[in-house]
């Protein structure tokens, strides 16, 4: 079988360019396909992006989804070549300034933060505008999303954690039974939400960010998920969690969306965490890396957010600049979020404070 390698992504550069590669490297991040940057002596580097066999459907939806979304607004690389229908399918792509957020994130300043993730949730809403088909779950059009409900994707997430759990053997199962139970028990609640559509993996992988701390574009867009869209929020928060990353950076992301971090919320982020700890143990494409010591962080703030087994409170945005929990308006003074807003340390650091989940926990800056 053949496997994607260093020497097919030189060819391809060569054939695509015309120029003599100098130089390639793989990235290290990604667990899915195998991304090279080739650089030439004189003409910019391209990005070199190869599926397995396995892979052709997401590559066609990579050229479909770019076809739709870049012409909106959203910054995707170019694409300079490609060949989906290969049998390792890949695309030939504009090499984005920067690197992953994740990669420069504990280095940039509060203010770069909530810039990046302003312009992030901005890049969310103009996705979530593409339309849907009533259907839940990951696809690259909304026809094909796979489910009738939101609660059976997270289902479908939980029953993949388990599975992985239980293979590697390095956590302890029970963990998943704590989550499900939260979410089996408000899943009439959570099946209300609206399948929008959203980029799922915009989390501090795929945002790639300049050296000056400016947003560069997404990357790595094969399909869309359709549910809730504050789902990769509480992906970045669980691997900001588990790599005691600035959480800030997520409440920021919240608050410039209009969005809640309420027990649902919390649900996803403990949702998310359980997958961070199944990848352990797992083999996917080379890019594994060692357990770090976040695995840990991981499962005890699994634990703490499980037990609390939160009844779900609908939330929103008030126009005065409250909020609704639960039918009741709370309304602060409006100078009061005024000021938080202007300080960003000031609405973050109740998000900071109550990281581990708790019905507190929220972006305003009010208990």
């Amino acid at each position: 079988m053949k496997v994607p390698s260093a020497e097919l992504a030189i060819r391809i550069a060569t054939e695509v360019t015309g120029h003599t590669p100098t130089r390639t490297r793989r990235f290290t991040t990604g667990a899915r396909h195998f991304v090279f940057e080739v650089q030439f002596a004189d003409p910019p580097p391209i990005v070199v992006r190869i599926g397995s066999q396995a892979a052709q459907a997401e590559m066609v939806g990579a050229v479909h989804l770019s076809g739709l979304l870049k012409p909106l607004g959203v910054p995707l690389p170019a694409i300079l070549a490609e060949d989906v229908r290969a049998e390792l399918p890949w695309l030939a792509l504009e090499r984005l300034p920067g690197t992953d957020l994740g990669a420069v994130i504990a280095t940039l300043s509060d203010e770069q933060l909530e810039q990046i993730a302003a312009e992030v949730a901005s890049v969310q809403a103009i996705t979530g505008k593409t339309g849907s088909a009533g259907r839940y779950g990951y696809a690259a059009v909304p026809q094909q999303a796979p489910y009738a409900a939101w609660t059976q994707v997270l289902e479908a997430n939980l029953d993949r954690s388990r599975k992985r759990i239980a293979a590697a053997g390095l956590f302890d199962v029970a963990l998943v039974d704590s989550v499900q139970a939260v979410l089996r028990a408000n899943c009439h609640q959570i099946d209300q939400i609206e399948p929008t559509p959203f980029l799922h993996d915009t989390t501090t992988k795929n945002v790639i960010v300049t050296s000056t701390g400016r947003l560069s574009g997404i990357v790595d867009v094969d399909d869309l998920c359709y549910g809730d869209p504050r789902y990769p929020a509480a992906l970045t928060l669980a691997a900001l969690m588990a790599d005691a990353g600035p959480v800030q950076y997520v409440s920021a992301w919240l608050w410039h969306a209009e969005q809640p971090d309420d027990p649902t919320f919390r649900l996803y982020v403990s949702l998310f965490l359980l997958d961070l700890m199944a990848e352990h143990g797992q083999m996917f494409n080379g890019n594994e890396r060692p357990s770090p010591g976040g695995s840990d962080l991981a499962s005890a703030s699994v634990r703490k957010q499980s037990s609390a087994r939160p009844g779900i409170r609908k939330r929103r945005v008030c126009p005065s600049g409250g909020s609704l929990v639960g039918g009741v308006t709370q309304t602060g003074a409006p100078d009061r979020f005024a000021r938080a807003r202007a300080t960003p340390s000031g609405i973050y650091s109740s998000h900071v404070t109550h990281v581990d989940g708790s019905a507190k926990a929220h972006i305003y800056g009010r208990d």
